[in-house]
């Protein structure tokens, strides 16, 4: 079960950065592209719905390892930790519309660190 549970979570994990990765490097050229952001949107709800889906399996795996790992070298408390604060920051970024875009691209650079922080630790414990 354990190995099982660390293959789902090491594959949300993946999704759940691709998403965010790939999405913050196409986003602004397709804005330039589709003047009328209808494409733009669409994509958007899409990703949006792949990154919280792939989050979702992620805590959640994250939590069944911390309760069936005996481990005492893994911190895994620390890597769910890690993945609450990266979903606040998430969730305060897609809901909080009307701030600047300074803001908006600081908190893209904070939730692409705390995914990445994430994925180091899970590598690390794994």
């Amino acid at each position: 079960m354990e190995v099982i549970l660390k293959f789902i979570h090491v594959v949300g994990l993946s999704v759940w950065l691709g998403s965010m990765v790939t999405w913050a490097v196409f986003a602004p050229r397709m804005n330039k592209y589709d003047p009328t952001k209808n494409t733009t949107g669409v994509l958007r709800i899409s990703f949006s719905k792949i990154s919280w889906i792939s989050y979702a399996i992620t805590v959640i795996s994250g939590v069944g390892i911390l309760l069936t790992v005996n481990d005492t070298a893994a911190n895994w408390n620390l890597e769910i930790g890690i993945l609450v604060l990266a979903g606040i920051v998430i969730a305060f970024h897609s809901f909080a519309t009307n701030i600047s875009a300074a803001l908006r691209g600081a908190f893209n650079g904070v939730m692409l660190i705390l995914a990445l922080i994430a994925v180091y630790l899970t590598t690390i414990y794994i």
